[in-house]
């Protein structure tokens, strides 16, 4: 009787000290655990995201208003600084490129829209109103750089002509002209882009940054004759101002 006392102690201690032994573990893991947690960066950030295909020129109050785009988690390690975190960075704004369906939103492709358009130090705001072939069927983009070509029908003394002229003719009005803003624009092709294709639109109107001359030159030639553009890059140099070429001069091949 005295020794199943004795086994019967035996097992109570071993079985304390193995009870003891796995709560202290237990305690020591909980509080690794905790200590990681705080330190472990997030895995998913938040990010404004095109809920659709949104063409360049969309301003920011209508991706809001029409549900074009949405709040949603991405993943951190895919998350750019330029990204857009929510949709106040849209107010005032307006797309210069289009963004595909499930792309973030940049700062990269925004622009200040035409409620916050503000003039270069010195220019005057004009616009000129052009078929949309004239006016690149509309893709022009807002801060685009243009040249600005007079087609000539007849002769005049105003501006950019002179009575000798033989007519019809064109020649460059002005060149490396501001786009400030374009009344409508032309997405890129998707992947897939419809059977319909681009739509051109039928007239456009540009918004330019002139100098009080030029805006002077382009009210007379809208009055009287008629305009087109042409894109052009900021860092090339712009082309001479030459005399009229018309159908009834030759000129050098290039």
């Amino acid at each position: 009787m005295k020794r199943q006392t004795v086994i019967l102690v035996i097992i109570g201690v071993i079985l304390f000290i193995a009870g003891s032994a796995i709560a202290y573990a237990s305690v020591e893991g909980a509080s690794k655990n905790g200590g990681n947690g705080s330190s472990v960066a997030p895995s998913t950030t938040t990010a404004v995201v095109a809920k659709s295909n949104i063409p360049a020129g969309t301003t920011g109050q209508a991706m809001v208003s029409e549900g074009l785009v949405a709040i949603e988690l991405v993943p951190a390690k895919s998350y750019s600084p330029t990204d857009l975190s929510s949709l106040t960075g849209l107010n005032d704004e307006v797309l210069t490129a289009p963004v595909a369906q499930g792309h973030p939103i940049t700062s990269t492709v925004l622009t200040a829209s035409t409620s916050s358009i503000s003039l270069p130090q010195g220019n005057n705001a004009v616009t000129i109103s052009l078929t949309g072939v004239q006016a690149l069927a509309g893709y022009l983009q807002p801060g685009s750089r243009v040249d600005v070509y007079a087609n000539i029908t007849k002769t005049s003394s105003g501006p950019g002509s002179s009575s000798t002229l033989s007519v019809p003719c064109t020649e460059l009005a002005m060149a490396n002209i501001e786009v400030m803003d374009v009344q409508s624009t032309s997405p890129s092709f998707s992947s897939h882009p419809s059977s319909t294709g681009r739509t051109i639109p039928p007239a456009e109107t540009l918004l330019l940054a002139v100098t009080p001359n030029q805006a002077r030159t382009i009210e007379f030639l809208s009055q009287n004759e008629s305009l087109s553009v042409v894109q052009t890059q900021n860092d090339l140099a712009a082309p001479p101002v030459n005399a009229c070429i018309g159908t009834n001069q030759t000129t050098a091949a290039p």
